[in-house]
């Protein structure tokens, strides 16, 4: 029945021009009505069914005699009309359709796949020509195509079908597009090596040999051109089938690039790790359970470190070869390790092959493999290393000693250090006072000598006055004229006014002496001038600027006033004046220095004292204001003078001073000071300076 199907259109015209127009219409009918495929008879001019078998029946659920005479449309048996007027209108033009999937519609709503063939016809007796529809059912061999086509698709490996005879591609799947980097439209009609699949051409024809030869290929390796002309790894599957009348060829290409290449890491892998693990210079060992840890690998360094012989002590245990002191240790750390527990720096007891004792540190690392696992050893020699532990508990309790009597030492050094840097303060203490009396004795030396000439003028014009007065009084008596008392009262003006005028001068040296005398004794705070406070100091320290040559520039404004101690401020320009007479001009006969002042906004002023001298050298601008450090050591310098300046401007007067220099140029000292010094505590109460 199946033969009805397979026959060509053309075939089954002559079967049937035959049939109807032979003698034994018996026979027509009997095989008609026979096949199980769908056989219906319309007629062209208006599609009205003539006949219709038995197998029409089967697939379509309508009953043959109530479809005769009437249009198949009637039944909405076509589940895409179009396909049916496409088919007319190929028989209309060619007279035949061939091999077309339709859908069909079964009387109960389910649809059919079927494969369909149509042949034009002229039926005996008829003069309007008729067409012969056959029909074949293939919906469960087509979901099988489908579920066939659906794998091939998803299949992750390379897939293609080729055909034998030409070698070209019919079909390949999607791992093949991304495989290759071909895509399905460019690949069918197209050789493997039109589209330089192979990376050797040649490795094809062996292929293709051993195919011919077993008829298959299990596993066979090939090199391919891959995505991006990178070479791929593969091995290949393939087997024939026959299909209309054609030999083909499906091939499975699994890719196994990253798989060798993982094999082959893994044997370098292990191949390091052979060589890592003979070569390393520690000694190691590895054993597994899968002998109950009955044989050991043991490497070169472990040999070396317990004088075993290679050739007869490889591959044995450390029971067997008896290095455990303690065996039960060995079972102990075998049991945690095989537990998961890796082990670092266990100290056992061990011996060499000359039994020679010795204590080792052992570390263990667990490797879990599918079969077995492996557990490795390494060993670490700490005998002399516990030795010297041994030595360094002896030397501590020794040492402990030595500290404690070393300690005792140190605290009696200790206070000898405390009493001798009391000493070296009382002795800084009387050098500082020291330095201050010399200053105070040269002020008084000063005072002195400037005031011994407007006293000596006094006494000077005193004595004429007396002398004038006796020689009135001898006048007197003897008879005096107008004239003698005129010139005596004229002598008499011109002496007192001498008197005045040096008792006047002295007693303003006087006033100021006591000022500073008073100023740098108490070290009261109070409000002042400064300009009155600098004119105070110079007053005082004339004879000696005077002696030196010194010429003196004075700029200091009238306004600023000052809430601070004005001794010791007087003491640190005593100090810079004198500093600059003794060291700026030690080498030259005369110079000029100034002090100038000036606001530093509401709050602060700057103090500037500047000479001309000599300068000081760069290697000492660095130790001017540390103590007892001079140039003139044995010459009269005591090294106290710009510490002491330091010390006061930094401490009571709550200022910062900088010094400045340049060889040949001179010296600058600069004095930065709040208009109000800070409010002392008791330790700069004890800074202050004292006579």
């Amino acid at each position: 029945m199946g033969l009805l199907a397979k026959l060509l259109p053309s075939a089954i015209t002559r079967w049937l021009l035959k049939s109807l127009g032979g003698s034994s219409d018996d026979r027509y009918a009997r095989v008609f009505q026979a096949s199980p495929d769908w056989i219906v008879v319309t007629r062209m001019r208006d599609g009205l069914i003539v006949d219709a078998n038995r197998g029409f029946e089967i697939i379509s659920g309508h009953r043959a005699t109530d479809v005769l005479g009437h249009s198949i449309a009637e039944f909405n048996v076509w589940v895409h009309p179009e396909q049916r007027d496409r088919l007319v209108q190929e028989l209309e033009k060619h007279g035949v359709a061939r091999d077309t999937l339709v859908q069909l519609c079964r009387r109960d709503g389910t649809v059919r796949d079927c494969m369909v063939n149509a042949a034009v016809i002229a039926l005996r007796g008829e003069t309007d020509p008729h067409a012969v529809w056959i029909a074949r059912d293939v919906t469960d061999q087509n979901a099988i195509h489908e579920q066939f086509k659906a794998a091939f698709q998803l299949t992750p490996d390379f897939m293609s079908i080729s055909r034998l005879s030409d070698g070209t591609y019919v079909e390949v799947n999607a791992a093949f597009e991304r495989i290759t980097g071909l895509t399905r439209e460019n690949t069918l009609g197209r050789t493997s090596l039109e589209l330089g699949v192979w990376h050797d051409p040649k490795a094809r024809e062996a292929l293709v040999e051993a195919f011919q030869s077993c008829g298959s290929l299990h596993e066979y390796f090939i090199l391919i051109n891959g995505r991006d002309e990178k070479v791929r790894e593969a091995l290949v599957n393939a087997a024939t089938f026959e299909a209309r009348g054609d030999r083909y060829m499906i091939a499975l290409l699994r890719d196994v690039t990253d798989d060798r290449a993982a094999a082959r890491a893994l044997q370098e892998s292990e191949a390091r790790f052979s060589r890592l693990f003979e070569q390393s210079p520690l000694p190691m060992c590895y054993s597994s359970d899968s002998d109950g840890f009955t044989t050991t690998q043991w490497n070169h360094a472990w040999f070396v470190a317990f004088g075993f012989n290679p050739a007869t002590a490889q591959g044995k245990s450390g029971n067997t070869l008896g290095i455990w002191v303690n065996p039960d240790e060995r079972k102990k750390i075998l049991d945690q390790s095989i537990q998961g527990g890796d082990l670092s720096d266990v100290e056992v007891a061990m011996q060499r092959a000359n039994g020679e004792l010795r204590w080792i540190s052992i570390s263990t690392r667990t490797f879990k493999e599918p079969l077995r696992t492996l557990i490795l050893f390494s060993y670490f020699d700490t005998t002399e290393r516990r030795r010297a532990q041994d030595e360094i508990q002896s030397l501590n309790a020794e040492l402990e000693g030595r500290v404690a009597r070393r300690t005792a030492d140190l605290e009696q050094a200790n206070q000898e250090l405390s009493q001798t840097l009391a000493t070296l303060k009382t002795a800084k203490d009387q050098l500082v006072q020291s330095e201050k009396l010399a200053a105070l004795g040269a002020l008084v030396a000063g005072v002195a000598h400037e005031l011994n000439t407007p006293i000596g003028n006094g006494l000077t014009v005193a004595s004429s006055l007396q002398f004038r007065v006796e020689e009135l009084a001898t006048l007197l008596d003897k008879g005096m004229k107008r004239s003698d008392l005129s010139g005596f009262l004229e002598d008499t003006r011109m002496a007192t006014d001498i008197l005045t005028r040096n008792l006047a001068r002295a007693g303003a040296l006087v006033a100021s002496f006591k000022q500073v005398a008073v100023d740098q004794t108490s070290s009261q705070r109070r409000r002042f001038l400064l300009s009155d406070l600098v004119s105070e100091i110079l007053l005082t320290l004339n004879p000696t600027i005077r002696s030196a040559g010194c010429h003196m520039q004075v700029d200091v404004a009238d306004t600023l006033q000052m809430d601070s101690f004005p001794g010791p401020l007087g003491q640190v320009l005593n100090n810079l004046i004198n500093n600059a007479i003794v060291h700026g001009f030690q080498q030259q006969a005369s110079g000029t220095i100034s002090i100038v002042a000036r606001a530093l906004g509401d709050a602060q002023l700057t103090l500037l004292v500047q000479d001309d001298g000599c300068g000081i050298p760069e290697a000492d601008m660095v130790h001017v204001f540390e103590p007892f450090f001079t140039t003139r050591m044995g010459h009269g310098g005591s090294g106290l003078g710009l510490h002491i300046v330091h010390n006061l401007v930094t401490g009571v007067l709550g200022g910062t001073i900088e010094a400045q220099s340049e060889v040949g140029r001179g010296a600058l000292f600069t004095l930065t000071l709040p208009m109000s010094a800070p409010i002392l505590d008791s330790t700069h109460q004890d800074s202050l300076p004292t006579v």
